[in-house]
C-alpha cells in the first residue's frame, strides 16, 4: 500500500540520520527526544515508529549493519576468490570509514556497549564477529588456493589486518591524520604481500 511505502521511506530517513548522528554522539545520545529535535518532529511520532529508546538504538543499529552490507560486504562479493576477495574487502572496509560523520559505526559503537549486556551489545557483537570471521574465512581460501603462504596464521593475519583498520579510524577521527586511509591501505598491502606464498 502506498501508505506504507511511505511510511517505510520515512522510518529509512529518520534512521539514516539517526545512525550519522549515532556515529557522532554515541547510541545513548540518540534519544527519542534528541532525534525529535534533530530532525524537527514530534517524539510522539517517534515513538509511534520505534517504541522504545532500546527498539529505537536495535533499529540504529539495524541500519548500520545494512550499510555495511552494501558498502563493503557486497562489493566484496564481486572479486574473484581468494585473495583478491580478501584484499577488495579490506579497501572497501577502509573506504567505509568515511561513510557516517563519526568514523565507524561499530568502532564507536562497540567502545560505548562492549562493557555490558543486553540486546543492543549482541546485536553490534554479531556484525563484528561475521565481518571477522569472514576475513577468516578468506584468508583460509587464499592459502588453500596456494596464494597465501602455507604456514600462514590466519587468526593472527585478520587480527594483524584489522588492527590496521581500527588504527585508521582513531587516526581519522581523533588525531585528524589526513593520510590515515592511505596509510591504512598501505599496511594491509603490505602485510598480505609478507604473507604472500613463495614464488
Amino acid at each position: 500500500m502506498p501508505t506504507t511505502r511511505r511510511g517505510d521511506e520515512r522510518r529509512r530517513a529518520i534512521l539514516r540520520r539517526a545512525t550519522h548522528l549515532a556515529s557522532v554522539e554515541g547510541l545513548e545520545g540518540v534519544t527519542l527526544g534528541r532525534l525529535a529535535t534533530e530532525l524537527g518532529i514530534s517524539k510522539g511520532g517517534l515513538q509511534a515508529l520505534f517504541g522504545t529508546k532500546q527498539e529505537l538504538q536495535l533499529a540504529i543499529v539495524g541500519a548500520a549493519v545494512e550499510v555495511f552490507q552494501e558498502r563493503v560486504l557486497d562489493p566484496a562479493e564481486r572479486a574473484p576468490d581468494g585473495l583478491p576477495r580478501l584484499r577488495a574487502l579490506l579497501g572497501a572496509w577502509i573506504d567505509y570509514l568515511e561513510v557516517f560523520e563519526g568514523g565507524c559505526f561499530f568502532t564507536a559503537a562497540a567502545a560505548e556497549f562492549d562493557g555490558r549486556e543486553g540486546p543492543v551489545r549482541d546485536a553490534i557483537l554479531l556484525l563484528a564477529l561475521a565481518a571477522h570471521d569472514l576475513a577468516g574465512t578468506h584468508v583460509r581460501l587464499a592459502v588453500r588456493l596456494g596464494e597465501l603462504a602455507p604456514d600462514t596464521d590466519a587468526d593472527q593475519l585478520v587480527f594483524e589486518l584489522h588492527g590496521a583498520i581500527l588504527a585508521a579510524n582513531q587516526a581519522r577521527q581523533l588525531l585528524g591524520r589526513p593520510d590515515a586511509l592511505d596509510r591504512a591501505r598501505r599496511a594491509v598491502r603490505d602485510r598480505l604481500d609478507r604473507a604472500a606464498a613463495p614464488a
